[in-house]
């Protein structure tokens, strides 16, 4: 078993200390455990949003590091972090990364025009195309940001919020195009397990998914997206046996930016 997403209270959204979410991983016999805090420098652009704190880059570059130290014999644990892509931080966020040794990082999208897509305003008197072609070309765009990452994450995050299903049919240009630029780009796609309100158990839903397969898709892995204890690893056997039953192999987990394969076992 593996998580390739996870917070801890070194983001603005999580109070769990970080020692909890590792020992949370290791007493659910994880063999990898990527912590993957929020670098939100996106919302400093934002039109909509409430303050938010913003990470201490240095102070969770030593914990993580000190964390390997005292658990390294008991857990793979990688040193990630989660970059909320924009193109107005973009280039602080270039940056910013480039100082620190990452085994991962997950590229996000969480506003769209410098909005917060989290707002439940955000979709007041929108229709369906005005709230997911936006979104959709935003995580396009977002594909050329020009920091080393490894992990496109939840794509349909959106649906977290919108009052309209997320779905492959309604938008197969848009969804073809993203996903053979990730697989062109050798990137990874996250199925997250963490999708509040959604009407669908994972991001992306099945749909997507099977046409990233027919797309020639291979690097894919778990994601829980725990922000708390009890959604470390949530939904890990019912997203694996839905990956098999698609015809994938294998999770993977990033060290050094480099893929491990991880075999789908019942």
């Amino acid at each position: 078993m593996l998580d390739s997403h996870t917070h801890s209270a070194y983001s603005a959204d999580s109070k769990m200390p970080l020692d909890e979410l590792i020992t949370t991983a290791i007493g659910l016999n994880l063999d990898y455990l990527a912590v993957t805090d929020h670098m939100d420098r996106d919302f400093l652009f934002c039109t909509n949003c409430k303050p938010v704190a913003q990470i201490d880059l240095p102070a969770y570059a030593k914990a993580v590091t000190e964390a390997k130290a005292r658990y390294g014999d008991r857990l793979n644990l990688a040193f990630g972090i989660e970059c909320g892509y924009s193109e107005a931080s973009a280039e602080m966020c270039k940056k910013e990364l480039s100082g620190y040794d990452f085994d991962l990082i997950i590229n996000s999208i969480h506003t769209v025009k410098n909005e917060d897509i989290y707002t439940p305003s955000y979709y007041a008197k929108k229709t369906k195309d005005e709230i997911f072609v936006p979104y959709l070309n935003a995580v396009d765009e977002s594909l050329d940001a020009e920091i080393p990452y490894d992990i496109v994450a939840h794509l349909g995050y959106i649906a977290r919020k919108a009052p309209f299903e997320f779905r492959y049919a309604d938008y197969d240009g848009l969804f073809d195009r993203i996903l053979s630029r990730i697989i062109q780009k050798g990137k990874c796609l996250e199925i997250n397990s963490h999708v509040k309100f959604a009407k669908t158990d994972f991001f992306p839903g099945i749909d997507i998914l099977k046409r990233y397969r027919e797309l020639g898709g291979e690097l894919l892995t778990f994601s829980s997206d725990a922000h708390q204890p009890y959604r470390v690893a949530e939904k890990y056997n019912l997203i694996r046996d839905a990956a098999k039953s698609l015809g994938f192999r294998y999770f993977a987990g990033y060290k050094g930016h480099k893929a491990t394969m991880y075999t789908l076992l019942s």
